[in-house]
């Protein structure tokens, strides 16, 4: 087997994964980046985006930002994370502008910055390749190496040559995407399709903490074309109206702050409007000016081009028309809920020499673009203070597929999560019941010998383990904490707690704890 030795092995290319290694080249360090795909357009920020939020403007107050998040979050949110990451990303966009990212210095809503960003990816490719030892493309990530609690590198599977090779570290960081595809898309996808909670299931397989994986994350987002509706509802003051013409946010959710409510908050309401009947759901935007409809426009084509192409194939007229909305399928995302990868705040996991940012990381809602920006750079300088000889001497690994499909598997397993875990076809409700009947599902297919494409086996693969680890979170959380991303219907009263729930896999089963924030 061939061995590849660096300072620093980095699992996933995108926003954190590249700022991490331009971080560590300035600490010294060598750096390996294991992509799935091709580095350049890969991951969440292919098609661009039009604000790097989690950001600290001249005058904001950190502790503004948590307590942002946490109202998010509605009532959690970890301190220690948010204020640790919020007071890196002006340098981290520093950094991007002295590449090349047009920054406009113009606030966009509470804690975002402006920019035209559709090269994003590109510029961060471009840092990536100045910054780290060796980038190797097209290869998967398939299993940690542990020995006693320390993580000594990854094995990794050429989906070229089909050779299984070892890149020996002495940290490790898992900078993955989240997890897309659980649930059955009844759309354009959301979040990157590719995005297979393969971070996830790293961390799980190896026995790392995961905490909050019971809460999806579920946007409210404009029917066909799964553009968000945030920017325009909240930034643009565009009112959600339901069949009846009724501003149901002011009505119905004042308390939780009717248009500016948690995001939470925001796609539950929708979804009560369309379960009680009073559907289709609309965002107004007939009350928008000449000059608002074009800035309207243009953040658009920063981030999601194909709204654009929508509006025009419609022939839809913000004058006249208005837009559609309905919540998407649910995932799990660390840049947008609590779940993820437990880490401390230098970002290490509870295994030693294992660090995880960005989408995989958990902890704080909403951090965003920026949060993972500054997420790679806090886990590359904790990285940079390890000093270890590390002489691990990796196994052969022989990779064997089966001969049941992974497209059968994956489809039933979109299926039994839509139907009893939650899913857009139950309104996102579920019970212990139903909870348990789909992590008996789920167990079954674990239980199978996959077979076909590679990569699409490793991602079935992966995206199962999740999949089981996120039931076992329903079922542990017994109450409604955050409806839509996480609500049962045998305990219905919104509860008012304060804990993030912590799981840890033994190869057997899940261990709880709780941690009060």
């Amino acid at each position: 087997m061939e061995v590849i030795n660096t300072d620093l092995a980095v699992i996933g290319g995108g926003t954190a994964g590249c700022m991490a290694s331009y971080e560590a080249r300035k600490l010294g360090l060598e750096t390996v980046i294991i992509d799935k795909a091709r580095l350049r357009r890969s991951g969440c920020l292919a098609p661009g985006v039009n604000a790097i939020y989690s950001y600290l403007h001249e005058g904001d107050d950190p502790e503004d930002y948590y307590e942002f998040v946490k109202f998010q979050g509605m009532g959690l949110a970890r301190k220690d994370l948010a204020l640790t990451l919020i007071r890196e990303t002006r340098y981290a966009v520093s950094v991007l502008e002295d590449y090349g990212l047009p920054v406009l210095h113009e606030r966009q809503g509470r804690f975002g910055m402006r920019i035209y960003g559709e090269h994003i990816k590109p510029i961060l490719a471009d840092i990536a390749v100045e910054s780290a030892e060796n980038i190797i493309e097209r290869v998967y990530a398939l299993e940690l190496a542990v020995e006693g609690n320390e993580v000594h590198g990854v094995y990794v599977f050429d989906l070229r040559s089909e050779e299984v090779f070892f890149v020996r570290a002495k940290a490790v960081l898992i900078a993955t995407g989240g997890a897309s595809g659980l649930y059955r898309a009844y759309t354009v996808p959301w979040y990157p399709p590719s995005n297979a909670g393969t971070g996830y299931s790293l961390a799980i397989r190896a026995g790392a903490e995961m905490e909050g994986l019971e809460f999806r994350f579920i946007p409210p987002r404009i029917k066909d074309v799964n553009s968000p509706i945030g920017v325009t509802a909240v930034g643009f003051k565009a009112p959600l109206k339901n069949s009846e013409g009724e501003e149901f946010m002011k009505t119905r959710y004042e308390e939780f702050g009717g248009e500016t409510a948690p995001i939470a908050i925001r796609a539950y309401a929708p979804s009560r409007e369309y379960l009680e009947g009073r559907f289709p759901v609309y965002i107004d935007t007939r009350g928008l000016n000449d000059e608002q409809k074009e800035k309207l426009i243009k953040l658009y084509l920063n981030a999601w081009p194909m709204f654009y192409l929508f509006v025009v194939a419609r022939g839809l007229d913000f004058s006249r028309d208005m837009l559609e909305v309905m919540p998407c399928e649910p995932y799990i995302s660390g840049s947008h809920t609590v779940a993820g990868i437990w880490v401390d705040e230098g970002r290490m996991t509870s295994l030693s020499y294992l660090y995880a940012a960005g989408d995989a990381a958990g902890g704080v809602p909403l951090k965003h673009v920026g949060g993972a920006l500054a997420e790679g750079i806090i886990a590359a300088r904790s990285a940079g203070r390890v000093s270890r000889a590390n002489d691990f001497r990796p196994q052969e690994i022989n990779v064997e597929f089966g001969d049941y499909s992974w497209k059968d598997a994956e489809e039933r397993m979109q299926f039994v999560l839509d139907h009893y875990a939650g899913g857009i076809s139950r309104y996102y409700i579920y019970n212990e019941a139903s909870a348990r009947a789909a992590l008996r599902e789920i167990e079954h297919l674990l239980g199978l010998d996959i077979g076909g494409e590679a990569v699409r086996v490793f991602e079935t693969r992966d995206r199962l383990v999740v999949a089981r680890a996120m039931l076992h979170h329903m079922i542990e959380r017994r109450e409604t904490k955050m409806p839509p991303f996480q609500m049962r219907s045998d305990y219905p009263e919104l509860s008012s707690s304060n804990y993030m729930l912590v799981s840890k896999y033994d190869g057997q089963g899940f261990a709880f704890r709780r941690d009060y924030v």
